[in-house]
């Protein structure tokens, strides 16, 4: 009992202390550990319990922050900020608090509420009477999407009569209502127009006008995995600047990452018309690359490489699409050349490292391997081809090494490989284990074969090479390989016989003629000895 009465006071002192816990000291919290989605949402329901304006203005700039630096929602800070500084025009705020960035869509956004802009004349009363200011106090007051609609429709009914130095404000403003209504990225299409135009108008004259800010925005849009905010922002961006070149190069690669890639080609090839350089080339093949047109991929990169011989990235470029279409002498060239100019082009590496195992040159591929591995340590797809490589020295051991070191780290292309260094090693149990029973393709089944052998299990392997056989009746390999096998089990004259057949077919190795000639010698000497043990016929009756 008097346990119970102890554990009373310290629950109501537990109880207490919750609620003393403001919605404020809720949202802080949420905040401080992440929950940025809940901080917003405490923060709203701070703003809205608080009376003093002045306090709930402070609120409201924390949930801006919010939804500028956690959410990455720029319009909602935007029309927060607005609500905070309509609540008190004074208000400032620590920029040592908060990144550049913010401080200076504060200052944006307090400017253009100290500043409307000048009034309607006459000439323009019919139209939204009252001008900027009155429209912003009907969002102010906005209570529904009824109102809100209706807002938007006169916006856009004074957006022809309105002179250019307030347009922008217009724009943001019409911005605003359609952020309320949902429809976030027509509102961003309106505010990259609307900073365009900004642009344009501060702008000395005969310069080019590029929107930085918006750019940059859009580049971050595209850090932060959002490419469809990126779009409609570059595409507001490009309603008041149509021949804004690094804008299309940005909208590209949005289109890009959104998969939009008939939308992405056309914007690079817009941009291309205005400047043509191998940064807008490389991004054109790798394009055409994803749109599965290696011709036309081939003949930007190597535009590119035209454009500046020195480029590495496009030489890397050139020589590895080179080599996928099976241009190995073209591949090889290329890829010299970039590794000439930058010995530290990773996929060159391996790449021309391959090409050097096709053309029966091991140790070059073992060198191109080691340097390639300096640049990606313990890499498991250059470990894996260095394993290849030592396997063609004939380093049967450090191949074994490098390759199992691959394949524990995930890279299960090279299983086979290393199952042809441990059967190399008379490993045949552990090679086994690496081969699917339903592989589909004859080499594997060829080597999993060979590891029955290494197992000393010759009648599985037997067995395994006659369905080959009937599987792929002319190939040289297998059907060696089963004479072999005939030949380990002594049976001299179906060796004789199958290895013969294999050597007129494609496959069979160098030295098939050899094992003729010993299945010959081995079948006569059996034939000998048959006969040698024969009884002689009884003599004929007299």
């Amino acid at each position: 009992m008097k346990r119970a009465l102890l554990v009373f006071p310290v629950c109501v002192f537990l109880a207490a202390s919750l609620l003393a816990q403001t919605t404020l000291d809720r949202a802080h919290e949420a905040f401080r550990q992440g929950q940025w989605q809940k901080a917003a949402q405490l923060f709203t329901q701070a703003a809205e319990e608080t009376q003093d304006a002045r306090s709930r203005a402070e609120i409201r700039v924390k949930l801006a922050w919010t939804y500028f630096f956690a959410l990455k929602n720029r319009s909602k800070a935007e029309q927060t900020l607005r609500q905070a500084l309509n609540d008190a025009p004074d208000l400032e705020i620590i920029p040592d608090l908060y990144t550049d960035d913010f401080v200076a869509l504060f200052a944006r956004v307090k400017s253009q509420l100290a500043s409307p802009g000048p009034a309607p004349t006459p000439s323009r009363a019919g139209v939204g009477a009252g001008g900027l200011p009155a429209l912003r106090a009907k969002l102010a007051s906005a209570v529904d999407a009824f109102a809100l609609e209706a807002l938007l429709a006169e916006a856009k009914a004074m957006e022809p009569t309105q002179p250019a130095a307030t347009l922008p404000d217009l724009l943001e403003l019409e911005a605003d209502v359609l952020d309320r209504l949902g429809r976030p990225q027509e509102a961003l299409r309106l505010r990259g127009r609307a900073q365009a135009l900004r642009t344009v108008a501060q702008a000395a004259p005969g310069t080019a006008v590029v929107p930085l800010e918006m750019i940059r925005q859009a580049r971050q849009f595209l850090v932060a995995g959002q490419p469809q905010d990126a779009i409609a922002l570059l595409q507001g961006v490009l309603d008041a600047l149509p021949s804004c070149i690094p804008a299309f190069e940005v909208l590209a690669q949005a289109y890009v990452d959104a998969g939009l890639f008939d939308e992405a080609y056309s914007a690079l090839q817009t941009a291309l018309m205005g400047n043509e350089k191998p940064e807008l080339l490389l991004a054109l093949g790798e394009l055409e690359l994803a749109r599965q047109r290696p011709t036309a991929a081939r003949d930007a990169f190597r535009r590119a490489v035209t454009l500046d011989p020195t480029n590495d990235r496009a030489l890397a470029a050139a020589g590895l699409l080179a080599a996928t279409l099976e241009d190995y002498a073209s591949a090889k060239d290329f890829l010299d050349q970039a590794l000439k100019a930058n010995g530290t082009l990773y996929q060159a590496r391996v790449a021309r490292a391959q090409l050097a195992l096709m053309e029966g040159q091991p140790q070059e591929a073992v060198n191109h391997l080691l340097r390639a591995l300096q640049v990606r340590p313990k890499d498991p797809w250059a470990t894996g081809w260095l394993g290849v490589a030592y396997l063609a020295v004939g380093d049967v051991a450090a191949g074994e090494a490098r390759l199992k070191e691959a394949t524990k780290a995930g890279s299960q292309e090279f299983a086979l490989f290393l199952a042809e260094a441990l059967v190399r090693q008379r490993q045949g149990p552990e090679a086994l284990k690496l081969i699917s029973p339903d592989h589909p393709d004859p080499q594997a089944q060829l080597l999993r074969a060979r590891a029955f052998l290494a197992s000393g299990k010759t009648e599985e392997a037997k067995e395994l090479l006659q369905r080959l056989v009937k599987l792929y009746p002319t190939h040289g390999g297998i059907r060696y390989l089963l004479g072999y096998t005939q030949f380990l089990l002594r049976e001299w004259q179906p060796a004789l016989e199958t290895l013969k057949a294999a050597q007129d077919l494609k496959g069979a190795p160098s030295f098939v003629e050899e094992a003729v000639v010993l299945a010959e010698k081995a079948s006569k000497a059996q034939q000998l000895m048959d006969g040698a043990l024969t009884p002689p016929p009884p003599p004929p009756r007299r």
